[in-house]
């Protein structure tokens, strides 16, 4: 059983748990989730390795420490994090938001990464329509976070899904409707800034793998195709929509599975 701990980073309390020894895999979860969305993953690694997960700032318990958070900013605080740990090399995982942080933590301290996988994340900026809707969202939530939350965690799985797993996505959404005012629209705004990185793909010194749903309205399979290829990244398609952790956990535990093994 994972223990729940927190450290002190720039006048906020930040929340994660740990467990288990061996190989660091550090697990980054995605907009308006927390660290409890990993944990069916976790469960299965932690007999073989050392689990870390965190509630990135401005969610779950982690508190915020500006009105924008960058991905640099996220990734600065995982830095904090492995190094309060006293970490050297980890396997970092990413959903989402999550992979935006886990390739900025790649750029910014590649000497740290084992290996990278992006799960329903791109390595390419915001393009001008979803800056756009970004904005759109910005002012949908200042005026009511609530129902922003719930459309837009409702609006992340089709309707097959939707009648499979009822009462994970009503846990997911309750979960999401935890994260506070400022927390959403600092990711909001971070995400809206953040760079293209997909020179990673192509130049990361580590193994890279890319998990992609063939269900995904956010991230379209077709454009996480299209920048993958030609790189050494391994993409690995999966039958979902844009939660693979959630809908399809056992699939995303075995293709992690026989990825982290030939490492």
């Amino acid at each position: 059983m994972s223990q729940v701990k927190s450290f002190h980073y720039k006048n906020i309390s930040v929340n994660y748990s740990e467990v288990g020894k061996g190989s660091t895999l550090l697990f980054l979860h995605g907009f308006l989730e927390n660290h409890s969305l990993w944990d069916e993953i976790t469960a299965y690694f932690a007999s073989k390795y050392r689990i870390i997960t965190v509630d990135l700032l401005g969610h779950g318990d982690t508190g915020c420490i500006g009105y924008i958070h960058t991905m640099e900013d996220q990734a600065d605080m995982v830095y904090a994090l492995i190094s309060h740990l006293r970490l050297r090399k980890i396997n970092i995982i990413g959903h989402s938001m999550g992979g935006y942080v886990a390739l900025a933590f790649a750029e910014l301290y590649p000497d740290h990464v084992k290996s990278l996988t992006l799960i329903n994340s791109t390595s390419r900026a915001d393009n001008e329509e979803r800056k756009i809707n970004r904005d759109r969202a910005m002012d949908i939530v200042k005026k009511n976070a609530p129902t922003f939350v719930r459309m837009a965690t409702q609006n992340l799985f089709d309707e097959d899904t939707h009648q499979r797993i009822p009462e994970k996505i009503a846990q997911f959404t309750q979960e999401a409707l935890r994260t506070p005012l400022q927390g959403i629209l600092a990711s909001l705004a971070g995400m809206k800034i953040r760079i293209d990185r997909e020179a990673l793909l192509h130049f990361g010194p580590y193994p890279k793998l890319i998990l992609a749903g063939e269900k995904d309205t956010i991230m379209s399979l077709e454009e996480i195709k299209e920048e993958t290829q030609d790189t050494e990244a391994l993409l690995e398609t999966l039958p979902c929509g844009h939660v693979a952790p959630l809908e399809v956990a056992d699939l995303v535990i075995a293709k992690l599975k026989s990825f982290l093994k030939a490492l």
